[in-house]
């Protein structure tokens, strides 16, 4: 290589450099939140994830630190650093998508939201339909649970709704009655219903 080649390449991280920088402007390393339209401060938001990250790895040393100490004579405390470890890292996954996160919604045959909020029972998932006030109406709406999925849209369809996605403001959470059984879901921070979410996906796509 000439010393004038040389000079014109690039070393390995100039290159990762502009392929991120690209990637940047094209829109494709930016988080879902930024991606469908949602305004925020992405490199924030970024920073405030890498902090809550590293408050993951520090709960991840303290359990690795109890086990080197106390074996699993302390696995109560290693079980909870283990737990906050997980709540944190889906805290940082939120913050970098500006505090939001996609969800399932409903929606009728015309792509209109339905006032519907998703509840979670002893058997699964079902949809509480809503009045305008956002109470319940008594009326209920259960997915199809096919595997395959034009089926499965054909016979929710049926009925009168598609299951399509928004986005909306979230939390990390923690569910579950014993030791064995808690665990750290993302979940709506809004109550599950809000009319004035931002549509992803109203489930016609495709369907017409």
């Amino acid at each position: 290589m000439t010393e004038e080649e040389k000079n014109v390449a690039m070393t390995r991280d100039e290159e990762t450099a502009l392929a991120k920088e690209l990637a940047e402007e094209l829109g494709l390393n930016l988080p879902l939140a930024a991606q469908v339209g949602f305004q925020y401060d992405v490199e924030a938001a970024r920073k405030k994830a890498e902090e809550l990250r590293e408050m993951a790895r520090g709960r991840d040393r303290e359990a690795a630190d109890s086990f080197d100490r106390c074996d699993t004579d302390g696995a109560l405390s290693q079980w909870a650093s283990g737990i906050n470890a997980q709540k944190y890292r889906l805290q940082a996954d939120i913050a970098e998508n500006g505090g939001m996160w996609e969800f399932p919604a409903l929606f009728d045959l015309e792509g209109k939201l339905v006032p519907a909020r998703e509840v979670y029972g002893q058997y699964g998932s079902f949809w509480s339909l809503l009045d305008e006030e956002g109470r319940r109406t008594g009326d209920t709406f259960n997915e199809s649970q096919a595997q395959n999925e034009k089926v499965r849209v054909r016979n929710n369809a049926k009925k009168g709704f598609y299951v399509g996605s928004v986005l909306a403001p979230a939390r990390a959470v923690t569910r579950g009655q014993s030791v064995t059984s808690v665990a750290c879901y993302i979940d709506r921070a809004d109550g599950g219903w809000d009319p004035e979410v931002l549509v992803i996906d109203n489930g016609r796509e495709g369907q017409e």
